[in-house]
């Protein structure tokens, strides 16, 4: 069941692939980032897209995905800031409203583990970077409507002078925490 599971979502749309759109109202990504070495600063992005797919018949090592983050969608709880994030000091979403991961390749830790890693590019802000998360499969199975749903979640961290999001480099920490939480309805 797993092998039809955690990576289903990182192959690529073939003919014969199951292909899974993300449903944005059950997918989110939560970000932490250190505040003045005190604290932690929370949020969200929550307008996430994309496709992934799984041919059973391929060796899972082949899987990928694409994701979409509107930029725009970033949430602190705090609308002085999330202005400020979305604005040029940051993720400029006017220039830059959309960042995409694509996977180049996933690795299962065990045979028959529900856990893998996943590697691949992210574009925000303008410059792409490779990023490895940690992933997790967390179930499938029918909906109440009679299709066919996937979840999964990825974790990592990155560094946002990568991106060139470093203002306020000496009050905002240069790691940022990303959980990214997915569920993808079988097209």
């Amino acid at each position: 069941m797993f092998s039809a599971g955690i990576f289903t979502l990182l192959q690529s749309p073939e003919l014969k692939a199951d292909t899974y759109v993300i449903d944005n109202e059950h997918s989110s990504i939560r970000f932490s980032i250190d505040h003045l070495g005190i604290s932690r600063t929370t949020g969200r992005f929550g307008n996430i897209s994309g496709v992934f797919s799984f041919d059973p018949s391929r060796d899972i090592a082949t899987a990928k995905t694409k994701v979409f983050v509107k930029t725009q969608s970033i949430d602190t709880n705090n609308d002085k800031r999330d202005a400020l994030l979305r604005g040029f000091s940051f993720f400029n979403v006017t220039k830059h409203p959309v960042a995409m991961f694509k996977s180049t390749s996933l690795t299962q830790h065990k045979s028959n583990s529900k856990t893998g890693r996943v590697t691949g590019e992210l574009t925000l802000a303008g410059h792409t970077h490779t990023e490895i998360f940690d992933v997790e499969f967390t179930g499938e199975g029918r909906d109440p409507w009679l299709g066919y749903r996937m979840g999964f979640i990825a974790k990592g961290s990155i560094k946002r002078s990568d991106y060139e999001l470093d203002f306020m480099a000496g009050a905002i920490g240069n790691d940022v925490s990303l959980e990214i939480f997915v569920e993808g309805v079988k097209k």
